[in-house]
């Protein structure tokens, strides 16, 4: 067991997802880096190979400063203490950072991770179709985040 194996899934606020943003260059090649090592592991066939390849580039992206964001209304019908007890139960933190893109790759990360984690411990209890899809919708968020960030470098996995 990995301190990965537990977490809280830190999620943006939905006000603070982006639709399209410049980072610095600096930034782009950290995320392009990133992006690209996710879509590695997800091409693994071994579970524990893929794990290796996310625990390396979690620990590369390092921390990523959010703070909880106080909701105060979500523009629905729910109340503030009904969307505390969803993202309770669901182990989900809602969040904001002054670098949201890296929260969003690092929450990415950790879903994969533990998706892998469970792969490799129960790998005979899941329907292959099923991971695949679980596998292609990955993919393809992270070809959105690509678009997102305007991030060239991008390997997609046929």
């Amino acid at each position: 067991m990995t301190k990965y194996d537990e977490f809280q899934l830190d999620l943006l606020v939905p006000w603070d997802l982006p639709i399209d943003e410049q980072l610095s260059e600096t930034d782009t090649v950290k995320l392009s880096q990133a992006l690209s090592q996710i879509l590695k592991a997800l091409k693994q066939v071994d579970a524990s190979s893929a794990l290796v390849i996310i625990e390396d580039e979690l620990y590369k992206l390092g921390s990523t400063d959010v703070f909880p964001a106080k909701i105060s209304s979500s523009k629905t019908a729910l109340k503030s203490w009904e969307i505390e007890d969803f993202d309770s139960h669901f182990g989900v933190n809602h969040v904001q950072s002054q670098k949201p893109a890296f929260c969003i790759v690092k929450s990415l990360m950790l879903a994969v991770y533990r998706m892998f984690v469970l792969l490799n411990e129960q790998n005979n209890h899941f329907d292959s179709t099923q991971v695949k899809r679980q596998k292609q919708g990955y993919i393809s968020f992270i070809l959105l985040l690509s678009r997102v960030y305007h991030l060239q470098n991008i390997e997609q996995i046929p």
